[in-house]
């Protein structure tokens, strides 16, 4: 598994750091505009005060010029007065206002403009003092009447000087807090935006790198789980979960070979034992067929010897019988019989006793027949012309009889090892045996083929009466059969010649239409092994 590069814990950590770097730095700009900001609105409160000292001192130094127009017009003392204590009050404000902005260490410029003012306030009030102290001289003195007016002047211009000095000021501090409230406010929209928009980056990159490779690594190992080994998960990520997809990979490609391993190993083990199967079961059909050949063999030799005694003690008496039966039968027709039906009687009773005897006699030769059957000449031989053979051999019978052959022959030779002799008889038994099951015609049908296995597959096959299901198993056994003058070893015979091939011989038969034999002889080769070994 090659060496993981990248790890997730890095990347999420460095994400934690970088975002809280974010919320800190915009934390600390908001801070300090919010410091600023505060800064400022102190700022614009004290100047706020400063404004209102201003207009308050303006207030009263215009409170002062009118006291002393009123009493320079009306030559009123009162409003002398009323001037003077408006006078020592705002000389009183105006030094504590300047000694307490001289400890706040505040505008220089307003404390000049406040001081110039002084000066001009003590001028006032020495006038004022003057006047007072002279009231008679207060309509008759010009020049102190001209000065109080210019003084008046100048203190009120100073007063409106002071006042417009603030507004400035103010407006500075004002615009320069709605500029620290925008920024504030666009600090704001743009880290919720850039948060917004990191939440959004962080999922997609957190689904794309973790969850969608999850989920796709949960419906891997579900597909697993109901048995499909050959899934795979594919990941080019160098992090832990790329990682995890290449281990669980390496897991399903191991687990995958293991089962078809384990796979290999129970279909070998399965073709084993069918082989093994196979071999007992041929080779209990190997041992049934050699017990069956050895009852057989046993049973032929035991006929065979039966045969040879039956022959000897029934033959003997059987033809000194036969030449008894002819030596009557002469000195019945040459005796004089007055009566010519008497001698035709004793005739027909000579007649009847000769094809018993005769008939005794076949019996007795197909019983020898087929108890000294001697085994079989092999050759190889074409079936084919053997077939065409026996067409020509039975095509005279089959006229008479009004049966139609069909011949089916495999295209090209079909060589086999045989005694042609003892096929052609089996065969030729067959083909008279359905001949004889077509009372009123029909088809008689020759087929030879070749199977996959390269045996060769001879078939007779008629349309005749057919065999009923009860006798079928009785067909090939000796002495059984359904003809009046049957001997019963004809099909005995036959099967005898196809077993003595190492062959074999069925019958498939249905009442009323019709009846094949199959005749299946092992292919060249294999014959000649069989044969070999025996």
């Amino acid at each position: 598994m090659p060496e993981v590069r990248k790890k997730l814990s890095r990347y999420i950590i460095a994400a934690f750091f970088l975002n809280i770097f974010a919320i800190m730095s915009v934390g600390a700009v908001c801070i300090s505009l919010v410091g600023n900001l505060v800064n400022n609105i102190k700022e614009i409160k004290v100047e706020s005060e400063d404004v209102f000292t201003a207009n308050d001192v303006n207030i009263k130094v215009s409170q002062i010029i009118y006291a002393i127009d009123k009493a320079i017009i009306k030559a009123d003392r009162q409003h002398l007065n009323y001037a003077s204590d408006i006078i020592h009050d705002l000389i009183g404000e105006v030094n504590a206002f300047l000694a307490d902005r001289a400890e706040l260490g505040h505008d220089r410029d307003e404390q000049e403009k406040l001081g110039n003012i002084l000066p001009i306030l003590q001028q006032i009030s020495e006038k004022v003092t003057i006047l007072l102290e002279n009231p008679a001289n207060i309509m008759f003195d010009p020049e102190l009447v001209k000065d109080l007016g210019k003084l008046g002047s100048r203190v009120q211009a100073k007063t409106v000087e002071l006042k417009d000095y603030h507004a400035p000021i103010i407006t500075t501090l004002v615009d320069d807090s709605y500029h620290k409230m925008r920024s504030i406010l666009a600090l704001y929209l743009l880290s919720s935006l850039i948060g917004i928009l990191a939440s959004i980056v962080g999922y997609i990159i957190l689904t794309r790198n973790t969850i969608t490779p999850i989920m796709n690594l949960a419906r891997a190992t579900q597909d697993v789980a109901s048995g499909d080994l050959s899934v795979r998960v594919d990941s080019r990520s160098q992090t832990e979960i790329g990682a995890l997809y290449q281990s669980f990979n390496l897991m399903t490609s191991q687990l995958e070979n293991h089962e078809q391993k384990r796979v290999e190993f129970a279909n070998e083990l399965e073709r084993q034992v069918e082989a093994r199967t196979a071999e007992l079961r041929e080779a209990n059909e190997n041992l049934k067929r050699t017990q069956s050949d050895l009852v057989r063999m046993e049973k032929i030799a035991t006929l065979g010897q039966i045969a040879s005694s039956v022959n000897h003690e029934i033959k003997t008496p059987l033809n000194s019988l036969y030449l008894n039966q002819q030596l009557l039968a002469r000195k019945i027709r040459k005796y004089d019989w007055h009566d010519d039906k008497t001698r035709d009687s004793l005739l027909s009773v000579t007649d009847i006793i000769d094809n018993e005897i005769k008939r005794i006699s076949e019996i007795l030769d197909e019983f020898v027949q087929y108890a000294r059957f001697a085994p079989p000449n092999l050759m190889e031989c074409n079936v084919n012309d053997l077939v065409v053979e026996l067409l020509r051999m039975v095509g005279e019978s089959a006229r008479e009889a009004k049966v139609e052959i069909v011949s089916e022959l495999v295209d090209g030779p079909l060589n086999a090892m045989i005694d042609r002799k003892k096929i052609t008889q089996a065969l030729l038994n067959l083909s008279v045996n359905a001949i004889h099951a077509m009372p009123d015609g029909g088809h008689l049908k020759l087929i030879t083929q070749r199977t996959k296995n390269g045996e060769i597959v001879i078939r007779v096959a008629d349309d005749g009466i057919g065999i009923k299901e009860q006798d079928l198993k009785k067909i090939f056994e000796p002495f059984f059969t359904t003809k009046e003058k049957g001997t019963g070893f004809g099909l005995a015979i036959v099967r005898r010649i196809i077993e003595d091939h190492r062959g074999k011989i069925t019958c498939r038969s249905k009442v009323g239409e019709g009846t094949e034999f199959e005749i299946v002889l092992p292919e060249p080769g294999a014959a000649r092994r069989i044969f070999a070994k025996t």
